[in-house]
């Protein structure tokens, strides 16, 4: 099977996004809900890297107009979720997210990032929900719903 792919140009780009300083870098890992009007895209994101070159991952969306989809609506004002406190699975980030609708709730998975000695950070899966519309989600809890094991020892995402 060939695909053949027509290029159409740039749609969002966090660059232009200029009063949301955790929304500077990246607009990576997409993942689409379909609502009425719009096309919400829930993506990662990061804000500049420290002094030490290390980042830290936020989940935001963008909605797209459903009849135009290189027209904007609006793009979250904050991050979708927090950043876990000290110790947590996700202290420094949340990447990459999918959405699941689930009734009048929506569901994210997403994974949420750990930083280690030997690699540069680690992977575990965490789970929130949305009860607004996919606008914020809440934690399901402060550690990962599906984790490292002996069979998957390396990143999950």
């Amino acid at each position: 099977m060939t695909f053949h792919w027509k290029k159409l140009g740039k749609v969002f780009t966090p660059q232009e996004i200029t009063d949301r300083p955790w929304l500077k870098e990246f607009a990576q890992a997409p993942c689409a809900l379909v609502l009425e009007d719009r096309v919400r895209i829930y993506f990662s994101c990061r804000p500049p890297a420290d002094a030490q070159g290390r980042y830290v991952s936020y989940s935001a969306w963008v909605d797209l107009d459903r009849q135009n989809l290189f027209r904007i609506l609006a793009v979250a004002e904050q991050p979708i979720l927090p950043l876990g406190n000290t110790g947590e699975f996700d202290e420094f980030g949340t990447y990459p997210v999918s959405v699941i609708r689930d009734a009048d709730k929506i569901h994210a998975y997403y994974g949420g990032w750990t930083r280690c000695e030997s690699v540069p950070f680690n992977v575990a899966i965490g789970m929130a929900t949305s009860h607004d519309g996919g606008l914020t989600f809440q934690k399901a809890g402060a550690g990962p719903v599906l984790s490292y094991s002996p069979d998957e020892p390396f990143v999950l995402s």
